[in-house]
């Protein structure tokens, strides 16, 4: 039976990714549209238009245009179709092992011999023309096909997807085709379950020697339900026009062990010609691992992967022409763009939607485990390049690397990844030698591109790069990242970075004339070298830099004599910063270029031992930045032609030959300073320091620094600075000289240190100081200013004199002559700063003048270091003697002079004051036992207002409304009454107390503590119940309990504290007629959480925590006679009492590490009062009331002990008022709400008439009564 198709025209296709989802979303069954061959992968990924270059992307344009007419073609129309299907018995054995060909194929397949090409080949019965499908889908078992070796077509589709196809066995198969005037597609189907390949396999191969007629194309489609695997033997070899289509619907991987060659050629005049061969991959679930790809027979083969999500090369060989392109699926896979189905129909055109470029889906990875190209020996201008490209997410090159094979006239290859990043973990090679070099005309070049066409890409190096001599680096991407060390050996590379949009981050860059295009980069070391076998050869960066650029550390190395001296040049930039540059002798670093440099750490001489050369260092502007170190010397060679600004950095100038080398600044320099102590000492840290400074010829202006203008500014200050004669005088006293490493212009000598008076000694030349230093304790404890050394700070230099008793003129002589100091004004720093203090006269001191009067470990000598003498009286005055201790303790016994020297600097004295006031009244109230128990005081007098509001409606004798008035007669029955009033009473007998007697309460209570320290609060509920005893005793008894939650805070907010509280008791009242004898008892403990929050840094060490237990307990008893009025009705109680209280706290210990951690130990007092009061009750109704309650309270003795609250050295004693007096008054009420159910309310304050601090209570509550 015939199979007709009508053929359709086709123009010259555009290239789209319209193409790639036809290509991917047609199953290897269907023929009647275009299927799986061979893809234009550099259009479709880059949107290539134009270009001719061989090897590059762009020049992939022939290939793909030649590729998209085979795309786009409709299947060849078979003139006849024939079909075969395995019967019965093929189903039954799936152990069983068949020769294919023999037992299916061999009665529709034909063969003979091919005179042109002489060898025999293979074609579907009655020509190529014709078709041949197997239907097997239900067959088992292994089908072995070998030896099917030049199959020229037509169409072969097998279907045998329950058996096991196994391709080779004892020899190979090879599936071609013809080129005729029809330019037939040859094509190959197989659909098994799993498939072997064991042998050769080869793919649209010339017959034979390949001399006579050419192949036009064939695709060969292997599918597989479960797994696709080659051995190491079994090499597949694509050939022109070939394309290679693996199917695997399963998650298993396909495994190609053996080597798979794409672009393969079998005859020397076909090096002349390019090669096109495809691979698709598209369709397989699981991994896609090649052992070994190779791609070009020595030909500019350019072959084409359409990848799955993830591809696994071991080893890819790239021959020096070809390209390799690998087209990851983008996010949501492959789609068919084609909106029309194609009609079978002459003339009729599918429409298309036109792509542009598209990214590889953001989990698609394409790795090679190494990278590789082979090249010949031919010459060609410009050289080769071979080419990788892709758009997957991840291109990932492994530990094997690259190696790039070079030879005459140049060799490149271009690495690029045009929608994501690159990664090389390995070595780049040259001939497959690290560090392997070319010669000049002939270099090797490494070009890798990321993320080309989204400019996002990042490129990552994670191994070690050694470029050897003409050996060319070139990296393209969004962001760099060189994690190892790249050295340019030998010199005349190339570092072309100039691609990198954002960043370039290098750990290590050694250069030796290397040229550097590079800007905003981040480089952790840069070592230069000089070549040694050039004159002035440089290491050039040359580009703009940008304003990015850091440089971690600069080595200049050593060169090897002046003429064969180098360095590194900067073409421009805006900013260079550099933490550390180590400089060497006949090395340059010329930055003149560049706007500005700063130094962030050290600018320092690199070799060891004395410099025997001369350096040259170039700059704009350079900043030396806070905290840097700047030597110099006449070795340095510093040149300035801008500004120089020292923003609170340390110069160190080097004396040679009794000279100082003078830093010369072509416009401004700035002096910027702060300060700093010197933690031992308590002096600031100096600017500029100049060593060996005995070896200074003696009576001589030496200038360290001279400029246009010199500007000076203490930083610390802000916007408080001083004048300008005051600042340059806060300069000098930063400029220090030292001999050997000690200080010569201000000797410290400090409480029972033998060592320091010997460094004096040492320092100005006095040879007995250093000899008999017992002899000289009258020294200790002071810092001395020694006057033989004058330091000059203008507007235009910076100098130094040292004038013949700075020093002794030799080792052997004494000229220093030490002062007997007895003015009593010494203490004050400015006497020892001007000339015509009285000690400071030369007939007086020629050397030393002492600057403070109080010893080191003081809290005065720091005011008196720190030029503020004045400010002791100020401490004294405002803050006393205990003010002074605190600071003393915070300061310097907590930490040292030069800490004191920095918070005092930092503060004014009235700042001071006002601080040291604020902490020491917040230390008085963690001493004070009042402070400590004020939150069970407060809650202890919301319950008395509570207590007392229950005996007052307890002691009613008075109703308006009598219920169940007929009981009440009865009860009066033969009973006779003097007057109306003993009636009442009578009649009271069955009021509700009576009938209810017992009742159960429960407040909701607040109060307050107001004084000038702080603010306490306290919340909380109380409960209880009482009965009112109608007996041989008429009595009141009850118990109650109450929780309150107190805090409080200082009116600095420095010390808040919480605490949890409870008190209970009970209490009672006797009636005797008039007569009320009251008893209460209680208890209470509260649980307190406490911290100091200070803000200001010179109180920051108080900042800690701590907890303590408080508790109470109390007694009291009182007597009071009730005069009624109004039957009852209005009742005034004049009352006395006496009470005992007895309160307490545990010790307690801060959380804090610090030297002035809290420390306290428990507290108690007893105390013993007496009360007189005054109340007025008003009853009305049945059960409504209102009181009124006022009276003093007296202390008359206490007893106890207070222990003192330490810090560190400091103690407190908390002062407590020996006996103190307190008014109280509170009123409340009580209405019904329901039968049962009453609502009351009640507020009390209490006023301590000494202390002058008040305390406010209320309450709000419910009775119920049964």
């Amino acid at each position: 039976m015939e199979i007709q198709q009508t053929h359709r025209k086709i123009n010259r296709p555009l290239v789209s990714l319209a193409l790639v989802g036809a290509l991917v979303s047609i199953t290897p069954q269907q023929s009647h549209a275009a299927f799986f061959t061979t893809v234009i992968i550099p259009a479709i990924v880059g949107g290539i238009a134009t270009g001719a270059a061989v090897g590059t992307v762009s020049g992939l344009l022939s290939w793909g245009l030649k590729q998209a007419e085979e795309a786009n073609k409709t299947p060849d129309k078979p003139d006849k179709v024939w079909r075969i299907q395995a019967g019965r018995g093929f189903n039954n054995f799936p152990n069983k092992e068949y020769d294919l060909y023999k037992s299916l194929l061999s009665s529709k397949i034909d063969g003979g011999w091919d005179w042109g090409n002489a060898a025999r080949h293979y074609w579907v019965k009655d020509g190529q023309w014709n078709k041949l499908e197997v239907d097997m889908k239900d067959a088992v078992g292994t089908y072995n096909l070998s030896g099917l070796i030049n199959f020229t077509g037509g169409d072969l589709d097998v279907n045998m997807q329950k058996a096991t196809l196994r391709l080779g066995q004892f020899n190979g198969n090879s599936f071609t085709s013809f080129k005729d005037s029809a330019d037939r597609t040859t094509r190959v189907d197989f659909n098994a379950k799993n498939i072997l390949i064991d042998n050769f396999v080869e793919i649209n191969n010339r017959v034979g020697s390949g001399a006579g007629r050419k192949a036009s194309s064939t695709v060969l489609t292997l599918q597989a339900s479960e797994k696709i695997t080659s051995r190491e033997n079994a090499e597949i070899s694509l050939y022109d026009g070939a394309t290679l289509n693996l199917v695997s619907s399963s998650n298993h991987s396909v495994d190609l062990y053996g080597k798979v060659w794409m672009g393969r050629l079998q005859y020397v005049g076909a090096y002349l010609a390019p090669s096109y061969s495809t691979i698709n991959t598209s369709k397989v679930q699981g991994e896609m691992n090649f052992r070994h790809l190779a791609v070009g027979d020595k030909n500019a083969a350019q072959a084409g992967i359409i990848a799955n999500k993830k591809t696994n090369i071991g080893v890819l060989d790239l021959w020096q022409s070809a390209g390799l392109n690998i087209i990851a699926p983008p996010e949501g896979g492959y789609e068919n763009k084609t909106k029309d189905t194609p009609a079978q129909k002459t003339e009729i055109q599918p429409t298309q939607v036109i792509d542009g470029p598209f990214a590889g889906g953001k989990d698609t990875v394409v790795n090679i485990f190494r990278l590789n190209t082979n090249a010949d020996g031919t010459i060609r201008v410009g050289g080769y390049k071979a080419s990788l490209t892709t758009n997957a997410a991840h291109l990932h090159i492994g530990e094997g690397g690259v190696n790039l094979s070079n030879q005459a006239s140049g060799r490149s290859l271009l690495v690029e990844n045009l929608t994501g990043n690159i990664t090389v973990e390995g070595a780049l090679r040259v001939n497959n030698q690290v560090g392997g070099s070319a010669v000049a005309g002939s270099s090797a070049n490494f070009e890798f591109k990321a993320g080309t066409d989204t400019n996002n890409g990042t490129a990552t190096f994670n191994n070690d790069i050694h470029l050897g001599k003409a050996v060319n680096l070139s990296v393209d991407a969004h962001t760099a990242y060189f994690n190892g060390w790249i050295t340019g050996n030998g010199g005349f590379n190339t570092l072309d970075f100039s691609g990198v949009t954002d960043k370039v981050n290098i750990n290590k860059l050694t250069t030796a004339s290397t040229n550097v295009a590079i800007k905003n980069f981040n480089i952790n070391e840069l070592l230069v070298k000089t070549n040694g076998i050039s004159v002035g050869e440089y290491t050039n960066f040359s580009e703009d830099i940008g304003s990015q650029s850091r440089i971690n550390t600069v080595r200049l190395e050593t060169g090897t004599r002046s003429i064969y001296s180098g360095g590194v040049k900067f073409k421009g930039g805006e900013k260079l910063v550099i933490n550390e540059l180590y400089y060497a002798p006949w090395n340059y670093f010329d930055a003149r270029n560049i706007k500005n440099v700063e130094i962030t750490n050290k600018l320092a001489f690199g070799p060891q031992g004395s410099p025997w050369g001369t350096a040259k260092l170039m700059f704009n502007n350079l900043t030396l930045g806070p905290n840097a170190v700047m030597d110099y010397s006449q070795f340095s060679n510093v040149t300035i032609q801008g500004n120089f600004i020292n923003n609170q950095g340390t110069i160190n100038y080097l004396v040679r030959g009794g000279n100082i080398e003078t830093l010369s600044v072509g416009n401004a320099a700035v002096m910027s300073f702060n300060n700093d102590i010197d933690s031992a000492t308590g002096f600031y840290k100096p600017l500029i320091k100049i060593n060996s400074a005995q070896d200074l010829i003696k009576n001589k202006e030496h200038v360290l620094l001279k400029a246009k203008i010199i500007g000076y500014d203490n930083v610390s200050l802000g916007t408080n600075s001083k004048r300008e004669t005051l600042i340059i005088e806060q300069f000098k006293e930063r400029l220090a000289l030292y001999n050997n490493n000690n200080r010569m212009d201000i000797c410290v000598v400090r409480k029972d240190n033998l060592n320091d008076i010997k460094a004096c000694g040492m320092a100005i030349g006095n040879q007995s100081m250093v000899n008999n230093p017992e002899n000289y304790k009258y020294l200790e404890g002071k810092a001395w200013k020694n006057t033989g050394i004058n330091k000059t700070a203008n507007n235009t230099t910076i100098a130094v004199n040292l004038g013949n008793n700075s020093a002794p003129t030799s080792s052997e002589s004494n000229t220093t002559n030490l002062p007997t100091n007895t003015t009593n004004k010494a203490r004050f720093a400015s006497y020892a700063l001007i000339k015509n203090a009285p000690f400071a006269r030369y007939s007086a001191t020629p050397n030393l003048v002492a600057i403070n009067q109080h010893d080191f470990g003081t809290i005065e000598s720091v005011f008196e270091l720190a030029d503020r003498s004045s400010d002791i009286d100020t401490l004294y005055a405002n803050s006393g003697v205990q003010g002074r201790d605190l600071l003393q303790t915070l300061l310097i016994d907590s930490h040292d002079a030069g800490y004191a020297r920095t918070m005092i600097d930092a503060t004014s004295a009235n700042e001071i004051t006002k601080q040291l006031n604020a902490a020491t009244t917040a230390l008085n109230n963690i001493a004070s036992l009042e402070h400590k128990t004020s939150s069970l005081q407060t809650l202890s007098l919301s319950n008395a207002m509570i207590l007392n509001s229950r005996l007052v409606n307890l002691s009613r004798r008075h109703t308006n409304n009598i219920d169940s008035f007929a009981q009440r007669l009865q009860a009066l029955k033969d009973q006779r009454f003097a007057s109306l009033e003993s009636a009442a009473e009578v009649l009271y007998q069955f009021a509700p107390k009576y009938e209810k007697p017992t009742n159960v309460w429960a407040n909701a209570i607040g109060g307050t503590s107001l004084n000038s320290g702080g603010n306490a609060s306290l919340y909380g509920t109380s409960a209880g119940v009482d009965a009112y005893l109608n007996g041989e005793v008429e009595a009141i008894v009850g118990g109650f309990g109450s929780y309150g939650y107190s805090s409080f805070n200082n009116r600095a907010n420095s010390l808040n504290s919480g605490a949890n509280n409870t008190n209970f008791g009970v209490y009672s009242r006797i009636f005797a007629n008039q007569h009320e004898f009251d008893f209460e008892a209680q208890g209470a403990l509260g649980s307190d959480q406490s911290s100091l929050n200070f803000k200001s840094a010179l109180l920051q060490d108080l900042n800690q925590s701590y907890n303590y237990l408080a508790y109470s307990a109390a007694t009291r008893a009182s007597y009071g006679y009730d005069f009624a009025f109004f039957r009852n009705a209005l009742v005034l109680k004049p009352s006395v009492g006496v009470s005992y209280n007895h309160l307490g706290s545990t010790n307690f210990k801060s959380n804090s590490n610090q030297k002035v951690a809290l420390k306290n130990g428990s507290s108690s007092q007893h105390l013993f009062n007496a009360s007189a009061n005054v109340e007025a009750r008003y009853y009305y109704g049945d059960t409504s009331y209102f009181y009124m309650n006022a009276g003093v309270l007296q202390e008359f003795a206490s007893v106890g002990s207070n222990n003192t609250t330490s810090l560190n050295t400091f103690k407190v004693n908390a002062a407590r008022n020996p006996l103190n007096t307190h008014a109280r008054v509170m009123m409340g009420g009580e209405l019904q709400l329901a039968k049962e159910v009453f609502l009351n309310l009640g507020v009390i304050y209490l006023h301590n008439l000494i202390s002058n601090i008040g305390h406010f209570a209320s309450n709000l509550g419910m009775r119920y009564s049964f």
